[in-house]
């Protein structure tokens, strides 16, 4: 560990530490894990009651810290404001709550788990951000790295992939490599002040997403570039060509490396190209890409120009693209399944919330047949439904099975759009768009039914996760699955 890090190791001890949201998915509870092994006196507090989130409080409350944990749940209290030290927020709580600023009028520092570990690591940091594809990018950095790495050296993924970092900092070195998928709500919650700690930053692309919380399309894209603000002095950003790389310009110290077509990083047919030198030169071939999606080439060329960026050549990071693995709920095949005479692949996407990324879904999937299309849940603001029912028009052999709250608007896009809809059943659920799935491959014999629900979760489910394995399990109680199919 760094002189600096080892002078800040242990700096919370004693301080009075409020963890603002817990969260299901780790970085709640890992800040706050972190903070009690620091030797803080931890209070945790979520609107959520102890029933909902009682696997992550009975894991807190089994760390052997100098200081058991307090919660409040079921709500917040002022005191545990108006009496901290320390605040971190979770980043799913939005930056103008009033219980932040009462933290802040009562002298308590406002961070975050990034901001913490930003502050405190010695590693080198690639940081990852982007409308879509920025979990598969950040997943395939760590794969191209970790097998380029000296032996003794480590490479991490977290972030909002899902995992805190921080419980790894006492081991960490500067031979080793973070890998963070930064949202836009975690670079939101970073503060402009935050140490420029980040060697490789990387936009995978900007779209139009959650203004629910950022108000515009403009408040959103300002909120990603933030993390061109985290590269340190030599540093680079490696952004999409045209309007996200000039907007970059000027604002940033970084180097600035662009992908896309004619790009500093280009792919051309299978060739992923470097002409930062103003030549072509071939890194690598994407049919080596044993990951599915049309779209997946264009992430690994993103990881690729990062891996670069990092100093490591072509030819040690090419052995690891054909190991490289897709993750859960992104173009997962589950194999094929069968109900009655009936026989199709079931593709998971449930990781799609926006129109954008379900018509990147729709593009890649090859069918020999007429296929089906699972789209539901909570439309979010601001999303155009126009191209992708579009594309379900103009390729003929689409039929959509709207479902939840979107499934009348959904229907009337795609009726408006010239494309087939399956509106006979209102399926108010992942669960029963599954079952109206089944009878219709049963009557019409359907090749692909593909689950991208393009919208949010939250009408019915918690996240998109619990969604799509709802999905996953009425499909599997409906039909016979080949042994050795994913389960």
């Amino acid at each position: 560990m760094s002189d600096r890090c080892a002078s800040r190791a242990g700096d919370l001890a004693g301080q009075r530490v409020t963890v603002m949201g817990l969260g299901l998915f780790g970085g709640g509870a890992g800040a706050a894990r972190w903070a009690m092994e620091q030797g803080a006196r931890v209070t945790i507090t979520d609107q959520k009651d102890r029933t909902a989130l009682a696997d992550v409080v009975e894991g807190l409350e089994s760390v052997d810290a100098p200081h058991a944990p307090r919660f409040t749940l079921g709500g917040h209290e002022p005191a545990d404001f108006e009496d901290a030290d320390v605040l971190i927020v979770n980043p799913a709580v939005p930056p103008s709550s009033p219980w932040i600023e009462r933290a802040r009028r009562h002298g308590a520092r406002v961070t975050s788990d990034i901001a913490l570990l930003l502050e405190r690591n010695p590693a080198r940091v690639v940081a990852v951000t982007g409308t879509h594809g920025k979990s598969s990018t950040a997943s395939f950095i760590k794969g191209l790295v970790e097998r380029a790495l000296e032996p003794e050296a480590r490479c991490l993924l977290g972030g909002n992939i899902g995992v805190s970092l921080l419980q790894h900092l006492g081991a960490l070195s500067p031979r080793d490599v973070l890998v963070l998928e930064l949202s836009s709500y975690q670079l939101e919650h970073l503060s402009n002040d935050a140490r420029p700690s980040v060697e490789v930053a990387a936009i995978t692309n900007i779209g139009v997403d959650h203004l629910e919380r950022h108000g515009s399309v403009e408040s959103y894209r300002d909120a990603k570039l933030r993390i061109v603000d985290l590269v340190h002095p030599g540093g680079c950003a490696i952004l999409p060509a045209g309007e996200v790389a000039e907007l970059v310009k000027g604002r940033s110290t970084a180097q600035v490396f662009t992908h896309g077509a004619d790009a500093d990083f280009s792919l051309t047919g299978s060739d992923l190209l470097d002409r930062r030198s103003g030549e072509a030169v071939p890194v690598a071939d994407a049919t080596s890409l044993q990951v599915p999606g049309d779209f997946q080439p264009q992430n690994l060329l993103v990881a690729l120009a990062a891996g670069l960026s990092l100093g490591f050549d072509a030819a040690s990071l090419r052995p690891a693209i054909p190991h490289l693995e897709g993750l859960s709920h992104r173009m997962e095949s589950l194999g094929q399944f069968t109900a009655g005479l009936a026989a199709f692949e079931l593709i998971d996407n449930g990781i799609s919330t926006t129109p954008e990324s379900t018509l990147a879904a729709v593009e890649s999937v090859r069918s020999p047949g007429p296929s089906l299309l699972i789209a539901g849940g909570q439309a979010k603001r601001g999303v155009d439904l126009g191209a992708l029912t579009n594309a379900l028009a103009r390729s003929g052999g689409w039929v959509l099975i709207p479902f939840g709250a979107a499934a009348e608007a959904l229907s009337r896009a795609a009726r408006d759009a010239g494309a087939a809809v399956d509106d006979e059943v209102r399926c108010e659920s992942a669960e029963q768009a599954a079952a109206r799935a089944v009878s219709l491959a049963k009557r019409d014999g359907a090749t692909t039914v593909l689950f991208s629900p393009a919208c949010a979760s939250f009408d019915r489910y918690p996240n998109f996760k619990v969604r799509a394995m709802a999905f996953r399990r009425t499909l599997r109680e409906l039909t016979e699955v080949p042994a050795g199919a994913p389960r």
